[in-house]
């Protein structure tokens, strides 16, 4: 049976990513206040939390939209080819240069500049980075003349940005400048709510690619998926769902198609009419309609508690802080609940 997806935003962005949980409907409202305005922005976030995606809804959604968004992963390249991509540069440059190349700057100039992993760049490219930021200005590699450019710079990392500063890897005042507006994107697993609409765009996405006609996914295969923690965030999902769905025999994927994530979990995955069953024993809270909130929510902590070995833990799966799973325990009388311990750690 295929899973609802969440609902639009007031003002949706275009491709509009999917933000059913509290934490990225705080992050996406965010993003929609600042869109509009050709500012600045910094994005922070784990690999695979859809930092690009972000950005491109940023430049749909703002005044330069009509322009190019060129991207660019300061990863990829070392320094000096860093450089010549972003300033481009003048014949005679250098050994092969028989021609003026333009640079992501100019190609940019009246859109956006995606730079990406920008924490990745060296020293001596973020002070050069820095000048054309506060100047609009920059010389292409062996050139002496200025090149006026006018357009937005985005930047990611998902680097821990302070720790870079600290160890001397990222500029101080290049950090300053960038985070004229700062939005951090959480990680899947602190949104857990997005992964069934996260599924349906998948699956929808693969069907158009593909020619295919998978419907939706098991409710077993949901569980676990749900139960997973994706180290590699909406990336390692949206890989998952379309490796399931290309092995999937019929429309549903099922959870044989997740065989790791079953084993992992110490679970075993059922064949025939009962298929994936033991697998989502443990993993699937089953709420009655009807249920008041209350209710579901002392039945999902008590769930969660007896799935993880500390409270510590199985708050960070909830989404909560510790001193607010607390303050639920004693609410609910959960104190004794199975498997939440006395460790706070």
């Amino acid at each position: 049976m295929p899973i609802a997806v969440a609902a639009p935003l007031p003002r949706p962005f275009s491709p509009e990513p999917v933000a059913k949980s509290p934490a990225m409907r705080q992050a996406l409202q965010a993003a929609t206040d600042v869109a509009p305005t050709p500012t600045t922005v910094l994005l922070l976030g784990e690999s695979g939390t859809g930092k690009e995606l972000i950005a491109r809804a940023l430049h749909s959604r703002g005044p330069r939209r009509q322009q190019l968004f060129v991207p660019i992963n300061c990863a990829t390249l070392g320094r000096e080819l860093l450089e010549n991509e972003l300033f481009g540069h003048e014949r005679g440059a250098f050994t092969g240069a028989d021609e003026r190349k333009k640079g992501l700057f100019e190609l940019a100039d009246g859109g956006t500049l995606f730079l990406d992993e920008i924490a990745e760049m060296d020293p001596s490219t973020q002070a050069k980075l820095l000048r054309v930021l506060e100047r609009n200005e920059f010389r292409r590699v062996g050139g002496t003349g200025k090149v006026q450019v006018d357009l937005s710079v985005l930047a990611a990392t998902n680097r821990d940005i302070d720790e870079a500063i600290r160890t001397g890897k990222f500029r101080e005042d290049l950090y300053y400048r960038l985070k004229v507006v700062t939005l951090t994107i959480p990680p899947l697993r602190e949104r857990k709510e997005d992964i069934p609409a996260l599924i349906d765009t998948f699956i929808a996405d693969f069907n158009r690619r593909h020619g295919g006609k998978i419907q939706g996914i098991s409710p077993p295969a949901l569980a676990l998926l749900m139960a997973h923690d994706w180290p590699g965030n909406v990336r390692e999902l949206k890989n998952a769902v379309e490796s399931a769905a290309i092995l999937a025999a019929g429309e549903t994927v099922g959870a044989d198609g997740f065989a790791d994530l079953a084993r992992r979990y110490g679970q075993a995955v059922a064949a025939g009419a009962g298929e994936g069953r033991r697998a989502a024993e443990g993993a699937l809270v089953t709420l009655p309609v009807g249920v008041s909130l209350e209710q579901a929510e002392r039945q999902l902590i008590a769930a969660t508690l007896r799935r993880h070995r500390t409270r510590r833990e199985a708050a960070r799966v909830l989404g909560i802080g510790l001193r607010t799973l607390y303050t639920k325990l004693g609410r609910y009388q959960l104190d004794g609940a199975p498997g939440g311990g006395a460790e706070t750690a």
